[in-house]
Formats: C-alpha cells, sequence, structure tokens
C-alpha cells in the first residue's frame, strides 16, 4: 500500500468543523438497517495494556470500565458489536464482544494468523486487513466476538493510498499512473459485508484528493458518512464530507477547516480528535452532515490507540 494505513496508530487528521445540508443518504443495507450502530470506543496504552472504554454517541463521551489488557497490541478494529486487537509483529491477540461501551473477551490467540498484518478499516461486519512489508490484502468478518478470515485479495492494495468504511461502504482512494510518475487519482467504493468487498463505482475528482494524498490526509467514516481531511499547514486542516451507505458514495463537499489534532477515531454518529497532551474534541458525523460539539474535559494523556466503533 501506498501509505501506512495502520488505523489504530495513524497520527493524523483534523478538527473541528460545521458544514452545511449535504446530498441525502440512500438507503442503507439490511444487515445495517436491522442492527444496532455501535457508540462503543476504545482507548489503550500499549506499553501498559491500560485500558478505557465507553461510548461516544452524538459527541458526548461515557466512561464504562477501566480495564488492564495485555500490553504490546498495536492494531485494532471494531465492528457493529466486536472488537479485535492484536500484535503485528508476533500475531498474538484476542477478540470479544464490545456493545454499549462494555468489552467481554470470547477468544485469545497467539500463532500466525495475524502476524504480520495491521487494520486498515472495519464496517459493520468485516475487517480489511494490509500487509506491513507489502500490498497484500486479506478480508474477513467481525462479528459475535470471533474475527474470521474470509478472501485474500492478494495485492489489491498496491495502488490504495487512503481506505475507510462505514457500517456497509468501503471507500478508496487509489492512484492510475498515467506517465512516469505522474498520478490520477480516483475515489473507489463498493460494500464491505460478511468478509467481501464488491466494487460499486469509481469516479476521478478534483485536484482535492492529489492534495489529501500529498499532504499525509485521512479517510474517517461514521455508520453512514465519510469525512476526507488534510492538513494545509502545521496549525489547520481542511476537509470534504459526503454519504457513505449501500456501496455508494455522495459528492463530496467543503467541510471547512479548522484546528489541527494529532490522532482522530470514530464511532456510529461521532468523531473524537485528541492530542497525547490530554486535549480532545468531539464532533458529530452523520447522514453527511459534520457539526462541532465541544471540548472534551478529564480526557487522559498518552493514549496511543483509539478505536471505535460503527
Amino acid at each position: 500500500m501506498r501509505k501506512s494505513l495502520v488505523a489504530a496508530l495513524v497520527t493524523a487528521v483534523t478538527a473541528v468543523l460545521s458544514v452545511g445540508p449535504g446530498t441525502p443518504a440512500t438507503a442503507a443495507s439490511e444487515f445495517c438497517a436491522r442492527t444496532a450502530p455501535n457508540s462503543s470506543i476504545l482507548f489503550y496504552r500499549e506499553l501498559t495494556g491500560a485500558a478505557v472504554t465507553g461510548t461516544l454517541e452524538a459527541g458526548r463521551w461515557q466512561q464504562k470500565a477501566a480495564l488492564t489488557l495485555p500490553d504490546g497490541y498495536t492494531s485494532a478494529a471494531v465492528s457493529r458489536d466486536s472488537l479485535l486487537l492484536w500484535d503485528a509483529f508476533s500475531g498474538k491477540g484476542e477478540s470479544g464482544t464490545f456493545t454499549e461501551g462494555k468489552y467481554t473477551r470470547v477468544k485469545a490467540f497467539d500463532d500466525d494468523a495475524l502476524d504480520g498484518w495491521h487494520s486498515v478499516t472495519a464496517s459493520g461486519d468485516s475487517v480489511v486487513l494490509g500487509e506491513l512489508s507489502g500490498d497484500g490484502v486479506v478480508m474477513g468478518s467481525l462479528k459475535n466476538g470471533v474475527y474470521q478470515q474470509v478472501r485474500d485479495y492478494g495485492d489489491i492494495g498496491e495502488d490504495w493510498w487512503l481506505v475507510g468504511s462505514s457500517c456497509d461502504t468501503m471507500v478508496i482512494v487509489e492512484s492510475t499512473e498515467e506517465t512516469a510518475g505522474d498520478f490520477r487519482f480516483s475515489l473507489t467504493y463498493g460494500t464491505l459485508q460478511n468478509g467481501v468487498y464488491t466494487q460499486v463505482g469509481s469516479r476521478d475528482e478534483d485536484a482535492y484528493l492529489s492534495d489529501l494524498v500529498a499532504m499525509n490526509g485521512d479517510l474517517i467514516a461514521t455508520k453512514d458518512s465519510v469525512m476526507a481531511a488534510f492538513s494545509e499547514t502545521k496549525t489547520e486542516f481542511v476537509s470534504k464530507v459526503g454519504t457513505a451507505t449501500d456501496g455508494k458514495v455522495s459528492a463530496l463537499r467543503d467541510g471547512g477547516s479548522s484546528a489541527r489534532f494529532e490522532t482522530v477515531s470514530r464511532t456510529a454518529d461521532s468523531v473524537i480528535f485528541y492530542k497525547a497532551g490530554g486535549t480532545a474534541r468531539t464532533a458529530t458525523l452523520s447522514g453527511g452532515q459534520f457539526a462541532a460539539v465541544g471540548p472534551l474535559a478529564g480526557m487522559a494523556q498518552g493514549w496511543g490507540m483509539i478505536a471505535g466503533g460503527v
């Protein structure tokens, strides 16, 4: 893959924005329509294994539990009802149910299944993994507290730069090399269900995608929406937002700009922006609309991995 997509370790993206009404979302898939959105979110420290879980719903944080997990986990993925945690360098990990901010371990493992793989993105019932040292991609199901590999896609990730997923729709920024060193970027999207990706469409976007890649930007997706954001300066981010449902992505609209944060994560309808020093802000991202909520008081310092449901 062109850019490291380690979702749990990413140190980027954006800040607090406010946008107007957008293109109405299409209907969600049957699975997403009948299952409850997951507002659960995990904060984890790799060196100590200390963790906190809770819910982030409508931009409001509520802590549910403080946990001591094994240390050393480098990747995490959260679906509608499950959490997968593992060390990408050893393959050691665990999975369990994760709803209403409460995690219950179902399975622990210490084998080669996830050795050398990091988390790319997760949908309502699926997870996408990428090779740490190559372009390989595998996908599997993540439900009822258990991960099960479904398909090996080979080197499909060779031209992927950025990836995100809503409950049922995976969004990819990928490139085509037209001449030596000259790339054309496109937004590709499709369904991600039961561990299988099926492309639905692809379109060229304006220069924004080129800037998104050049500025080391990111994609963040909630249950039905996607946000693409990058830093124009050392202190400010800009973004575009749209809907992402049933394998389709609406036209992306300007989402404004705001102050820069180090780490961003999502839940079903919310986004948290976090700095390692303990500063955090939250916002909602739902129906293709982004709205600031405000600062989050009392957030601890030093969380290296933040992963939320959809």
